[in-house]
């Protein structure tokens, strides 16, 4: 057990956070775009992406993955903030006039892109487990737990960077 909640249980969540995210995304990629709104969305991003360098990429998603663990709040910010980075999907796929599955898939079978939903679905997770560990009077229990899951999510983004910035250098 880590916290009030069974191992098992723990990863199912996990998982099916992670799965929730995931469709998040790809429902943001199907998002219909005109040509200036996405060329509008990938000027911001390549703005962004101009002094990129691995602790921007971490200290972006750390923070994302922060604002995850809110209680009920964090479910949606997160939520948003993966389906608005499904519409950069849908904004490179109408610049480029390729399927954003593609994108999709290319983000989800890479290292990176698995490491960073695995840390978001981790959060996402303890989110609701920190509400229903409260409901269940083990709020306690599991925030004693919360140190060691922040830090396991803070090492998957990390590594997660790391990569991100490998592949963007490699391209």
């Amino acid at each position: 057990m880590i916290g009030s909640i069974s191992i098992k249980k723990r990863l199912l969540l996990v998982a099916a956070s992670t799965l929730t995210l995931v469709l998040v995304l790809l429902y943001g990629s199907l998002a219909t775009l005109s040509p200036e709104e996405s060329g509008e969305i990938i000027q911001q991003v390549n703005e962004l992406l101009r002094d990129i360098n691995v602790w921007k990429i971490f200290l972006n998603n750390f923070q994302i993955a922060l604002l995850m663990f809110i209680p009920a709040f964090g479910t949606f910010i997160g939520g948003y903030i993966i389906y608005s980075t499904g519409m950069v999907f849908a904004a490179y796929s109408t610049q480029l006039n390729i399927p954003a599955i593609y994108f999709i898939g290319l983000a989800m079978l890479s290292p990176y892109g698995v490491l960073e939903f695995l840390g978001y679905g981790l959060a996402t997770s303890e989110g609701v487990l920190l509400i229903y560990s409260a409901l269940k009077k083990k709020l306690r229990s599991e925030a004693k737990a919360l140190p060691l899951i922040i830090l396991a999510v803070a090492g998957l983004l990390l590594i997660a960077a790391a990569l991100e910035m490998l592949t963007i250098e490699l391209l």
